[in-house]
């Protein structure tokens, strides 16, 4: 398997590290363009058997998929640039821009002039470049083949879930977003912690082991949240009474809130 990605940047950039870094592609078979001089040191730095491309166009030459991630308002350049050097027979393209439809991506490729070719839209999130993202893929023009090569990339570097493209909003704003908001949840506990006396690194400490057992639990039991959280809480109890003081703060309804906030 042979990757080209356009936009070493942070996803593009978390995914040739993951790639590399789980095995899952040799790093002589994965190809960087950017046209920033600091992403292309630290590839180097990464793994020097990483090949560095300044041209968009020959980047992809030979590469099984062509991964686009830039900034979404670079995508129809980007595409517009490579357009005439994709081999639409045996390549397909992958992009992680947010927001950019199928329609979209085969009218920047001019399919209907020089035809289709497999597309991907995929979201992952930046745990991908430790091997741990929720990604979330959907398809178009696709062949199995082609299904199990990107789906066997990606479960490598996390979970990976096959959605309509209509989802692919509100997911991103569950798992791409969403990973910033669990973040949030974490910086206040730990700044509870602190308020309460605790040592800022023991209070982060403390909290990321309490998730992660959390986290446990959910997975283990097979459980829903509520299911965990009725065997804490006890009529009277300081859980509950937290709970109800995080309710009464609109705790819940922030977190829904912001989620629709992020789903456009």
């Amino acid at each position: 398997m042979k990757i080209a990605v356009i936009g070493g940047g942070n996803m593009g950039g978390a995914i040739a590290q993951g790639s590399v870094r789980e095995s899952i592609v040799s790093p002589q078979d994965v190809t960087i363009a950017d046209p920033s001089p600091a992403v292309n040191k630290f590839f180097t730095e990464f793994n020097p058997s990483i090949n560095i491309c300044q041209d968009n166009a020959k980047a992809i030459i030979g590469a099984d998929i062509i991964i686009i991630a830039v900034k979404p308002w670079l995508v129809e350049s980007v595409l517009e640039e490579i357009c005439d050097a994709i081999d639409r027979e045996k390549q397909m393209v992958v992009s992680i821009a947010a927001l950019i439809s199928f329609e979209q991506l085969n009218q920047y490729l001019k399919s209907e002039e020089k035809g289709e070719i497999a597309l991907y839209r995929v979201i992952p999130n930046t745990a991908i470049s430790l091997g741990h993202s929720a990604t979330f893929i959907c398809k178009h023009n696709t062949s199995t083949k082609q299904d199990d090569m990107i789906i066997s990339l990606l479960n490598g570097l996390g979970k990976t879930f096959v959605v309509e493209e209509s989802q692919m909003s509100s997911l991103t704003a569950l798992a791409s977003c969403g990973i910033a908001y669990i973040y949030k949840y974490i910086d206040a506990s730990i700044k509870g912690g602190i308020e309460m006396g605790i040592e800022s690194e023991l209070a982060r400490e403390v909290v990321l082991q309490t998730i992660e057992g959390a986290l446990k639990m959910l997975n283990t039991n097979n459980t829903m949240p509520q299911v965990e959280i009725d065997k804490v809480t006890t009529p009277g109890g300081i859980t509950l009474q937290g709970l109800e003081e995080m309710e009464r703060n609109g705790f819940t309804p922030a977190v829904i809130k912001g989620l629709l906030a992020s789903n456009l």
